[in-house]
């Protein structure tokens, strides 16, 4: 998203809603979207396997190796990071967890060399089918990148607050925000997700250390470019403002 087309407070809505729904599903998403990314890999291969020369056989398979250890680092840290939360633990919470980014980058990076090996090598008829496969495995990727934000902002909070405080809170935001748009139909409903906001900050704000803790959480996502960070910053810092 381009700095003049970010909205802090569509961001931040989307961004809410995206950390309550996941929370509120127990995490039970991630083994379903790991499923979709493992066969479309394994389709993947079928064609590298029926198109392509020994020497991008043998390029996939030391990737996929280098992909399989990555991965592997990447769901030991995820799970023991959903077991804290779902057993209400906080000691040593963020001991793992740091190492979180360096593995999804790795498995970016994994994912656009398995990608280019194909892509270079597959027939023009299936050309098509390998770009939809990626694709779809991109777009999972993404989905589990909001699971682990969500589950990020859940550690984050647990380490300061009561779970049922933040329990409490995932459910006010549920209860106001529309459940429908992404962030890119979120503009066209800006009224409507405005008002939600609205609703959220209400009810929410009445434990405000916990509501100005969430917000300084949202205003650093991983996803952010610096530039919308610092814009982020600013519009909670006016929020907690408006609160004193």
């Amino acid at each position: 998203m381009e700095n003049k087309d970010f909205n802090p407070i569509i961001e931040a809505v989307v961004s809410i809603r995206n950390y309550a729904t996941v929370a509120s599903s127990n995490w039970s998403n991630i083994k379903k979207y790991g499923s979709v990314i493992s066969n479309n890999i394994e389709k993947a291969y079928a064609i590298i396997n029926n198109y392509s020369s020994e020497d991008t056989k043998k390029s996939w398979i030391d990737e996929m190796l280098k992909y399989a250890n990555n991965l592997s680092q990447l769901q030991e840290i995820m799970n023991a990071a959903i077991h804290k939360i779902k057993n209400k633990k906080a000691d040593r919470i963020f001991e793992d967890w740091n190492e979180y980014p360096k593995y999804v980058i790795a498995i970016e990076k994994n994912y656009s060399t398995l990608k280019n090996l194909g892509f270079k090598s597959a027939p023009e008829n299936e050309k098509e089918n390998w770009q939809k496969l990626w694709d779809e495995i991109i777009t999972i990727h993404l989905r589990i990148k909001n699971e682990a934000e969500a589950c990020s902002i859940q550690l984050k909070l647990i380490e300061d607050y009561k779970i049922e405080d933040i329990d409490e809170l995932t459910d006010t935001i549920l209860k106001h925000i529309p459940l429908t748009y992404s962030i890119k139909e979120a503009n066209k409903y800006e009224e409507e997700y405005l008002e939600a906001y609205k609703a959220i900050k209400k009810e929410a704000s009445q434990k405000k250390n916990l509501w100005d803790r969430f917000l300084d959480i949202l205003a650093g996502g991983v996803q952010q470019t610096p530039a919308q960070r610092v814009m982020m910053q600013r519009w909670v810092d006016g929020e907690k403002g408006e609160l004193h």
